[in-house]
C-alpha cells in the first residue's frame, strides 16, 4: 500500500466533505429539532406578552385609582385596551410607505 501523500487538491476535497458533512448535520437538526419547536415557542411568547400587557393594564389602574376590585377598573381596562390599540394602528400606519 502506497502512503498518501498531502496536496492541495486532497486538502481541499477533504475539507469540502467534512464542511458539506457539517451543513448536512445541522440542517438535519434544524428540522428535526429546532421547526417543530417553533409554534409552541411562539405560543409561550404570546402568553408572556398577554401576561404583560395585563401587568401593566392593573398597574395603570391602580396608579389611577381605579385598582382590581374596585369601581371603574373594567372601564380603565377598556379604555387602556382602546388607548394600546389605536398607538398600535398609529405606528402600523407610519411604517407603511
Amino acid at each position: 500500500m502506497r502512503p498518501r501523500h498531502l496536496t492541495a487538491a486532497g486538502i481541499h476535497d477533504f475539507i469540502n466533505t467534512a464542511l458539506w458533512a457539517a451543513l448536512a448535520a445541522a440542517t438535519i437538526y434544524f428540522v428535526v429539532m429546532v421547526i417543530p419547536a417553533i409554534p409552541e415557542a411562539r405560543a409561550r411568547w404570546e402568553a408572556r406578552r398577554i401576561h404583560e400587557i395585563n401587568e401593566e393594564y392593573n398597574y395603570y389602574c391602580r396608579n389611577l385609582g381605579m385598582g382590581l376590585g374596585l369601581p371603574h377598573h373594567d372601564e380603565c381596562i377598556l379604555n387602556l385596551q382602546e388607548f394600546r390599540t389605536k398607538v398600535e394602528q398609529r405606528i402600523i400606519a407610519e411604517d407603511l410607505p
